[in-house]
């Protein structure tokens, strides 16, 4: 009887996608004591279960219940993402922007800093934009959210300064990017090498129909320093889509 009744609630209880433990492990004592008052008879638990539909359907149901957790599950794990992406790509390209000064045998950050910080933190934050629209199983809600956000802050920062507005037009383009290539069914080391080269690319060609002198040896040196940033942000993003699943998981 309780194996019965053990299959029978936690495929209701993992389709409801509550994030808390405890309240998983509530509804679970519900739901067992709902199903132990149907009586002993074989198959009324099942006849029970019909009546209210299929164990998806009543997952579905209790989902609804406890959508509010789910959204600040959802909203607080994006923001951890956010914040994770955005210090390493500041890390990065703080590591990138350090020199050696000979005279006074000391370190310190490039004037080039102050302008490649701003945008590694626009280009993680386009990053997981992109990452979440995609998700998959694909939702048109979280897209519209994901790519919403993504220009509400650009919008705001152009308000601030309105010279922000061709950082996030070149983050969005090359997010999209790196989001394609990094799903690629290809290697690793294909998927890294084919994002380099379509970052230099564009890279090259942005400057280039600006009329800023920028060769492909500073291009290719500059996606670099973006490969790495994209590699972090998209470890951070699969680390963080994992714990997000995982906290739904029963067993």
């Amino acid at each position: 009887m309780r194996e019965d009744l053990d299959a029978l609630i936690e495929p209701i209880i993992e389709a409801a996608r509550i994030p808390s433990r405890r309240r998983r492990d509530e509804l679970r004592r519900e739901l067992r004591s709902h199903f132990e008052d149907v009586g002993q008879a074989p198959g009324a638990v099942h006849d029970a279960v019909a009546h209210f539909g299929n164990t998806a359907h009543i997952g579905n149901s209790f989902r609804q219940v406890y959508r509010r957790d789910y959204i600040l599950f959802y909203v607080v794990k994006v923001v951890a993402c956010i914040a994770a992406a955005t210090t390493a790509a500041i890390v990065i390209e703080a590591i990138a922007g350090l020199r050696l000064e000979r005279d006074a045998d000391a370190w310190h950050l490039s004037p080039g800093f102050a302008h490649a910080a701003p945008f590694g933190i626009v280009l993680a934050l386009a990053l997981v934009a992109a990452a979440e629209a995609t998700r998959a199983p694909f939702m048109r809600s979280r897209a519209f959210w994901s790519l919403g956000g993504y220009t509400l802050v650009s919008a705001c920062a152009f308000s601030v300064s309105p010279n922000s507005g061709g950082a996030f037009i070149t983050a969005g383009i090359l997010a999209a990017i790196g989001i394609a290539m990094s799903r690629a069914a290809t290697a690793w080391t294909l998927r890294a090498a084919l994002t380099l080269v379509a970052f230099t690319v564009v890279e090259y060609l942005l400057h280039q129909s600006l009329g800023i002198m920028f060769g492909p040896i500073r291009a290719l040196a500059t996606s670099a320093i973006l490969l790495m940033l994209w590699a972090s942000t998209i470890t951070i993003v699969a680390f963080s889509d994992r714990t997000f699943v995982s906290a739904f998981r029963t067993n």
